[in-house]
């Protein structure tokens, strides 16, 4: 121990016997600053005013023993994402009150009497695991930072503002299960007379799905000028993306063209969840499913199928990535393409593409039943206005 090169530590010293916090005091006091407390109650006080770097804790005390005094102790530093070590010293040498200490979140339990150079290597063991704790955190919150600078750049790429195309109505909605995820969504203005909508979801979560689908992006709007098939630009994303990344990743994507003044939309799809076409005057609902087409990055030789469809006046497009039909309730059952495809029809009959998103999100909230998504999901709606 060299306490010119480092701050010295804290030590709060817990016991009702003046004589045992004297002795503990004189083996520590050469390279530690200490304090003490008489009991448990006290040394809650104490631990909320000294902060100590660790503490040393009788267990048989009056007012609250040693294991109460713990346990609210690690409470307080539960609650603000601290660390504090508890070594118990006590006279209650036998496996059960051990196990009763270890189990109230000590992290180390030392029988009276004791030798002092064994105290000593007990608190410079435990010191050095709050070291680690405290560089672990420094790491956490380094990450954390970058995480968000990331999800601020994704954020950043995803269409700001919807399309205002007279005789259609849009909604979107994106919800990363971390800061950064590898869903997507765009709607692209190709020219005066077309309208692109392309959805797509990265395997995995967090920085490197988002990296991707940035890259995806790029490529994605380079192509548009010069392709207008779905089929040529998810064929050429898919060629560049496996020529730069190795990661390990796949695609699947939806990519639909349509010709606004016919309402006529070319569509591809590679390995994506089928989009519901529903024609609220006829109630028909179709999944747009192709028959080629496995997701990207998988081979830099996929061939995609490529259809058409015309969308119906009175119709709506709703496309969604499976976090949204794979969220799961409390019975572990998936909320499912059939309930989505139901609950479009039933609410979209008299909702627009915005309410009606909302309707959907609020229904698969509820269906949740409190627990949390634990994917990334996206969901797109279009109308086609009566």
């Amino acid at each position: 121990m060299n306490p010119a090169s480092e701050p010295r530590h804290k030590i709060l010293i817990v016991d009702d016997s003046k004589t045992i916090v004297t002795v503990i005091n004189n083996i520590l006091k050469k390279d530690y600053e200490t304090c003490s407390a008489e009991n448990g109650l006290k040394a809650v006080e104490s631990f909320k005013k000294e902060k100590p770097d660790l503490i040393l804790m009788d267990v048989e005390m009056p007012e609250m023993n040693g294991f109460e005094a713990c346990k609210k102790i690690k409470a307080l530093d539960s609650e603000n994402n601290g660390f504090t070590p508890i070594i118990f010293i006590t006279g209650k040498g036998d496996l059960k009150s051990m196990k009763i200490g270890l189990e109230s979140g000590g992290q180390d339990y030392l029988a009276k009497p004791f030798e002092p150079e064994e105290l000593l290597a007990r608190v410079q063991a435990v010191l050095r695991t709050k070291k680690l704790y405290n560089e672990l955190m420094n790491a956490y919150a380094i990450i954390e930072r970058e995480q968000d600078i990331v999800a601020s750049i994704q954020q950043s790429l995803l269409c700001k503002d919807l399309p205002k195309i007279p005789g259609f109505q849009f909604f979107a909605d994106y919800q990363p299960s971390s800061k950064a995820s590898g869903d997507y969504y765009d709607f692209t203005r190709i020219d005066e007379n077309h309208l692109g909508v392309l959805v797509a979801d990265v395997s995995g979560h967090g920085s490197p799905a988002a990296v991707i689908m940035a890259m995806m992006r790029v490529i994605l709007r380079s192509f548009l000028s010069t392709i207008h098939s779905p089929k040529e630009v998810l064929e050429k994303i898919n060629e560049s993306l496996c020529d730069n990344q190795k990661a390990g990743h796949f695609i699947t994507a939806f990519y639909g063209v349509i010709h606004l003044p016919t309402r006529k939309m070319k569509f591809a799809s590679a390995g994506h969840n089928p989009p519901l076409l529903i024609d609220y005057d006829s109630g028909n609902t179709l999944e747009l499913r192709t028959e080629k087409g496995f997701p990207l990055m998988i081979h830099p030789k996929n061939e995609i199928e490529e259809k058409e469809v015309v969308l119906p006046l009175n119709s709506k497009l709703i496309c969604y990535t499976d976090g949204f039909t794979e969220a799961r309730g409390r019975d572990q059952e998936m909320y499912g393409l059939e309930r989505l495809k139901q609950n479009s029809l039933e609410m979209g009959r008299s909702l627009n593409a915005k309410t009606l998103g909302q309707a959907l999100k609020n229904h698969v909230q509820a269906y949740l039943n409190g627990h949390e998504f634990t994917d990334d999901f996206t969901l797109v709606i279009l109308q086609v206005e009566s």
